[in-house]
């Protein structure tokens, strides 16, 4: 339904289930989880033996079996800290989640308690042929018990788990930044702290929803901007709520400062001629280009209002029509769609679970969206413990298999590495990914609410806990990356920057902008808004009709139809025959076909829409023999028609088509809501 490959053309017979994937087997052979394998006794002896001829270890009998006896409990480790590890894992900055090792993480469930230097039998995995139970889980904590917590294993796709599993189990290759790298960190979250110290400063009480707390979030999202523009993405589509956009704007987005001040000032950052939205600064968006290693990256910030996550599949939406506009639907690689959340909306709001449910569906997969959870552990004044019913605000993820990155805050490298994995595992696997970073908000929900009345000491211990940066510079400081009052001086520096934009905001005026440009050339708003017609000759002349007619009647010879979709098709016959008659769901047809032939698209999304709730629009034509689709409108030339049943949601899917049209005026972009609805 439309010409999309990767999914099915309208001549397909429609695919099976969406758990088909090829790539899922769940038994069998090579391609079976290679731990369910190692854990067969019979497979494991064989192993076993050919091992210790090699290592010149003993071969007889009652050693071979005590060594696969072991080998097989080393494994089962193995597997447990791949699935529950996060649980152990360092996360929580505040430190006032203390999680408990899970019992089946200790050596005593395992039976290997005071057998700490026994070698056992490893068979390559975390790099080790053999290795002493002590190394194997001092290896197995530091890789998934540090400050990146994975959740992995709820995958059923063998090639997805291995390569997660890969890039952890090798984290020596993965986490490592250059000095330049961390020196480019600590000065990202310096610019993060510091600019909103500075609003705070300069704007006393004026609401901002700061991102204190959470600044490592910045240099992350410079690393998806870099890292996405060497694996091919030329275009990101944010969308956030309220925390933290201002920062986005300017230290992501750079969107100049001077002009975030001139707007604090009262002074709109729209030309006078064509008026602003009037909307708070923290729901403002804006678009700009940024270059990484010679390579450019356009990026536009959605703008959004209050409604928590509303605008989550307006993103979605604006970015599948600009995959289609770069013709990259095959391989959804050049535009990626970033979602901001937060911790309690992202479990609280049912719109999240309606954008993940399409995440995969044709017509609005969009190759995967990463999402990054703000978690500061509060929403406004309520505990994590009355906001969900799961232990992570991420855990709604799950239901599409995705991985999620568990991250601490205050640790920029490990939220820096999350990012660019997710990127990396975006760009391969074509899914939505979750990183869920651990912080938390320096002051009240907005800057004037006093936080102490309902969490008392969660706040004095982020009163007495060290900013990011510091905690940050402390480490490179002892690693010999800067030097003992290096930070301080970044602090400064940027600061006098800020007081000099700060001063150019005062004589700030907007140019004139070309929100005419680009697709949307040759629209103009009216001259006057309330009584200016604008008068378009819509009629078509009777050679189109005719020729649409032949369309909407002709089946083709090898497509068996439905002997009452038959009798339809004849009764349309009759009706351009005759010239009268004509129903509305033809009328229908004939509007959408005139402007497909007039170059246009038209896309039309909503519950039964291909067939028509009333069975009245028969858009699709099924093979009753193959469930082959046949979809006349498909046949025309110049245009690009659109027929999709969506999922049973309406919130998203309409939110997923207004970002459609929002970001192409030449395609009609039609909702459909069902009947009664």
């Amino acid at each position: 339904m439309g010409n999309e490959s990767l999914e099915f053309y309208p001549d397909d017979p429609q695919p099976g289930p969406s758990w088909g994937n090829p790539r899922w087997p769940q038994v069998g052979g090579d391609i079976e989880d290679d731990l369910t394998q190692a854990l067969d006794p019979t497979a494991m002896k064989l192993a076993i033996k050919a091992a210790a001829a090699k290592a010149g270890k003993p071969t007889d009998p009652k050693a071979i079996e005590e060594a696969a006896a072991d080998a097989i409990r080393a494994m089962l480790l193995i597997r447990l800290y791949r699935v529950r590890g996060h649980m152990a894992a360092d996360l929580d900055p505040l430190g006032q989640h203390h999680h408990e090792m899970p019992e089946d993480l200790k050596l005593e469930w395992h039976g290997f308690a005071g057998q700490e230097d026994k070698e056992v039998y490893a068979g390559g995995h975390m790099g080790f042929e053999w290795v002493t139970v002590e190394k194997l889980v001092e290896t197995l904590r530091a890789n998934y018990c540090g400050k990146v917590g994975l959740e992995y294993m709820h995958i059923a796709d063998t090639e997805e788990r291995r390569f997660l599993q890969d890039k952890f189990e090798s984290p020596g290759d993965t986490i490592q930044f250059t000095p330049e790298g961390k020196r480019a960190i600590l000065s990202a979250v310096i610019r993060g702290e510091q600019y909103e110290e500075f609003l705070a400063k300069k704007y006393v009480g004026t609401k901002r929803f700061g991102l204190d707390g959470g600044e490592s979030m910045i240099p992350a999202l410079e690393a998806v901007i870099k890292y996405g523009g060497q694996l091919g993405v030329r275009e990101i589509i944010y969308g956030m709520a309220h925390r933290g956009r201002l920062n986005v704007l300017a230290n992501v987005m750079a969107k100049p400062y001077k002009v975030i001040f001139h707007e604090f000032s009262g002074g709109s950052a729209n030309p006078e001629d064509v008026g602003g939205s009037g909307d708070v600064k923290y729901h403002l968006g804006t678009s700009t280009d940024r270059a990484f290693d010679d390579i450019e990256v356009h990026m536009s910030l959605v703008p959004n209002p209050s409604h928590l996550e509303a605008v989550d599949p307006v993103v979605l939406g604006k970015t599948r029509a600009q995959q289609a506009i770069r013709d990259d639907l095959s391989k959804h690689e050049q535009v990626l769609p970033f979602l901001i959340h937060g911790d309690a909306a992202f479990a609280g709001q049912g719109v999240v679970w309606e954008c993940f449910g399409m995440s995969g569906v044709p017509g609005y997969n969009t190759g995967g969206c990463i999402h990054f959870v703000i978690n500061n552990q509060i929403g406004f004044t309520t505990s994590p413990k009355f906001a969900r019913s799961s232990p992570y605000p991420s855990d709604v993820a799950k239901g599409v298999q995705a991985p999620i990155l568990h991250v601490n805050g205050d640790d920029p490298e490990a939220v820096t590495f999350a990012c660019k994995l997710a990127v990396e595992y975006r760009q391969k696997f074509g899914r939505d990914i979750v990183i869920d970073m651990w912080c938390y908000r320096r002051f009240g929900h907005n800057e004037g609410d006093e936080p102490k009345f309902t969490q008392p000491l969660m706040y004095d211990e982020i009163r007495a806990h060290p900013k990011v940066s510091r905690v940050y510079a402390g480490r490179l400081e002892q690693e010999g990356v800067i030097e003992d009052g290096e930070r301080d001086a970044l602090c400064k520096e940027f600061v006098a920057h800020l007081e000099e934009e700060f001063e150019a905001a005062k004589s700030y005026k907007a140019n004139e902008a070309d929100w005419f440009g680009g697709r949307w050339a040759g629209l103009n708003k009216p001259a006057d808004p309330e009584s200016a017609r604008r008068n378009i000759e819509t009629a078509i002349d009777r050679k189109l009709l005719d020729s649409l007619g032949r369309t909407l009647t002709t089946v083709p010879d090898d497509l068996t139809i439905h002997k009452t979709l038959g009798r339809v098709i004849k009764a349309k016959e009759k009706m351009f025959a005759e010239g009268s008659g004509i129903d509305w769901a033809t009328a229908e047809a004939l509007a959408f076909g005139s402007l497909v032939i007039e170059g246009f698209g038209v896309r039309l999304s909503g519950q039964d829409s291909g067939r028509g709730t009333f069975s009245q629009r028969h858009a699709c034509w099924i093979d009753q023999k193959t469930e082959r689709k046949y979809i006349p409108l498909c046949q025309l030339p110049h245009g690009k028609f659109e027929v999709y049943d969506s999922p049973l949601s309406e919130y998203g899917v309409l939110g997923f088509e207004y970002g459609f049209a929002s970001a192409d005026p030449k395609t009609l972009v039609l909702w459909e809501a069902q009947f009664g609805d």
